[in-house]
């Protein structure tokens, strides 16, 4: 391979392979020296609506899934309420997932993988902010399903 050719493809592939890297802004001492930037505390009423608690608690036809009000989780101490998220176990050692409860699998497979502020923060808007008012206004949601009997006493 003649010289010209040679240095035409080394220049061209240094041209190429510099394209393909991201640019990087020189360190500063005042850019080191700079903290991270806060994070923001989970919205435990974002969390909620998010990961779906509502959704199954609220907004599904009784018939479809039969689950309790979330209101339960304000009977549920922290440490209790992460144990039911992570595991599936109720406070009285029920054990959803061997019952097969949409709850179970849903704890084990899903929220066990919710970090320890996204619960807490579940748990804090449960507590402090979910009322019947919101609980009826969630259930006024629920879609008139042609062809499904009618929600046990209701």
């Amino acid at each position: 391979m003649d010289r010209p050719l040679s240095l035409c493809i080394a220049v061209s592939a240094a041209l190429f392979l510099g394209a393909c890297s991201p640019p990087t802004a020189p360190a500063t001492a005042a850019s080191a020296a700079l903290p991270a930037a806060p994070v923001a505390a989970p919205s435990g009423e974002r969390m909620t609506y998010v990961v779906g608690c509502v959704h199954c608690h609220h907004q599904l036809p009784k018939q479809i899934m039969n689950a309790p009000s979330l209101a339960i989780a304000q009977t549920y101490s922290l440490p209790e309420f992460r144990t039911l998220l992570r595991t599936g176990v109720t406070r009285d050692g029920r054990d959803l997932y061997a019952t097969e409860s949409a709850m179970g699998f849903t704890a084990r497979e899903q929220l066990s993988y919710l970090k320890e502020e996204e619960v807490a923060a579940i748990h804090r808007f449960l507590r402090e902010s979910w009322t019947a008012e919101r609980v009826a206004a969630e259930e006024a949601k629920i879609p008139q399903m042609p062809g499904l009997p009618p929600a046990a006493g209701g």
